[in-house]
């Protein structure tokens, strides 16, 4: 075993995403002595630009989730980093038959989404629901809502029954696409929580390493440093890794992904406390994957600009679920669709091949489009069975609270201490989030 030689015992930070380059990059400003151990290859954690055939593609994060205050774009600003503005909450809707909605279809599903956002986030759902597919249920078929139908449109029962059943299904698809999770899953206040800034929401053509990259000046990063075992009963703390190398440590900020941490595959001594480890399982943690298509030519059309947001109902895993697909052919200067797995449909996915998985697509996109091309190339990513992520990111689970976070943010010893976007007071699940805790576990080192 060989022990690392250092004069000073440095802060180790275990990871190199966001927030651990965070972290890193804060304390190495005020003057102390910091190493980052990585256990990939890479730095970047999560977020993962890769270049394929002369184009970067963002396989993890992609976007900026609004630039008004939002201190990633702060950092993209600093660095001159190339963007482009991405806004995809413009919707174009199909019905499983392949018929777009007319206008007053989607009128009427529109403002219907509309009441239930505004309700959902104005009254405290927890305090009568326990869970977000409740809340949904009765709700949709509750005596406000039908008010509110009845009021606003002029609709046959047999209409007002479908209008409940595309909107429980688009309810399903923004519980499994956003918040990598299933509506069985998620806590009746998630609605609440999504912790996105306003203004507009940005890509990047070249890859959001760049913004890893800016971060990670300057700082030592030693890569290919999987960790074991955490020692900190002693003043010094050690770190055996897999490599056989001991590292010391005066303090430590734990960054590592929250599937890692229910993996449980580092041993810490002394053991962390049942309520933390409690915790750790309780909180939630998903699965989010994407599908990249490429084509010679784009068979579809679309009367908003760059985007396009397809849903159909569709039967790819045992259930009826909508197709969630982008149109990223400006990013990429290629006709590219952008298809997004949440939840159960992601971890579907990671058990076929692109073409399985297309083979399901195409037959829906079919109703939709005349004349359909072969792809020229596919490739997905997987990161429920990615050893370093164990996932994508957090939700809010049923039973999860702010006290909870605080019980793991809580420090060990005044020497382990713990970051990550699921620690983030604003923004768990984003890249923005996973920046802050980095920044608020430097706070707490003091």
């Amino acid at each position: 075993m060989v022990m690392s030689q250092n004069k000073e015992v440095p802060i180790i930070v275990i990871g190199a995403g966001i927030a651990g380059l965070a972290a890193a990059s804060e304390l190495q400003k005020a003057g102390r002595k910091v190493i980052v151990l990585e256990a990939r290859d890479r730095l970047g954690g999560r977020i993962f630009s890769q270049e394929i055939g002369k184009k970067v593609y963002d396989l993890g994060a992609s976007w900026i989730h609004g630039i008004e205050n939002n201190p990633i774009w702060s950092i993209v600003q600093q660095n001159q980093i190339k963007t482009k503005v991405f806004n995809y909450h413009e919707s174009i809707y199909y019905h499983e038959n392949g018929q777009p909605f007319n206008p007053i279809q989607q009128h009427i599903f529109e403002k219907s989404l509309d009441y239930l956002f505004n309700q959902f986030k104005t009254i405290d759902l927890n305090e009568h629901y326990s869970h977000a597919l409740e809340a949904i249920e009765t709700w949709l078929h509750g005596t406000a809502f039908q008010k509110f139908i009845n009021d606003q449109f002029q609709l046959e029962q047999v209409k007002k029954d479908k209008l409940q059943k595309i909107l429980f299904d688009f309810f399903k698809v923004l519980a499994e696409d956003p918040c990598a999770s299933n509506l069985e899953h998620l806590s009746a206040d998630f609605w609440k929580n999504e912790g996105f800034y306003a203004g507009d929401e940005v890509v990047f053509p070249q890859g959001y390493i760049q913004v890893v990259e800016s971060l990670s000046k300057d700082l030592v990063v030693l890569t290919k440093k999987v960790v074991q075992c955490i020692d900190y009963s002693a003043d010094i703390i050690k770190i055996f890794t897999e490599e056989g190398e001991c590292f010391a440590a005066s303090q430590i900020i734990m960054t590592v992904p929250l599937g890692v941490l229910k993996k449980q595959s580092i041993q810490f001594i002394p053991d962390l406390s049942q309520q933390k480890k409690y915790v750790i399982q309780k909180l939630g943690y998903g699965v989010f994957n994407k599908l990249f298509v490429h084509f010679d030519q784009a068979f579809w059309q679309c009367n908003k600009g760059y985007f396009i947001n397809n849903i159909n109902n569709i039967n790819i895993h045992n259930g009826q679920r909508w197709l969630n697909f982008l149109d990223m052919s400006e990013i990429y200067q290629q006709p590219t669709l952008l298809f997004l797995f949440g939840g159960v449909s992601a971890i579907w996915t990671e058990k076929l091949s692109c073409h399985e998985v297309w083979q399901q697509i195409e037959p829906s996109l079919k109703l939709m489009f005349a004349d359909i091309p072969q792809p020229t190339q596919m490739f997905k990513t997987a990161w429920g069975t990615d050893h370093f992520a164990e996932g994508s990111f957090s939700y809010q689970a049923i039973g999860q609270t702010d006290h909870d976070i605080e019980i793991l943010k809580e420090p060990l010893l005044g020497k382990l201490f713990f970051a990550g976007e699921h620690l983030a007071k604003f923004g768990a699940g984003t890249v923005h989030g996973a920046y802050t805790s980095g920044l608020d576990a430097v706070k707490s080192i003091g």
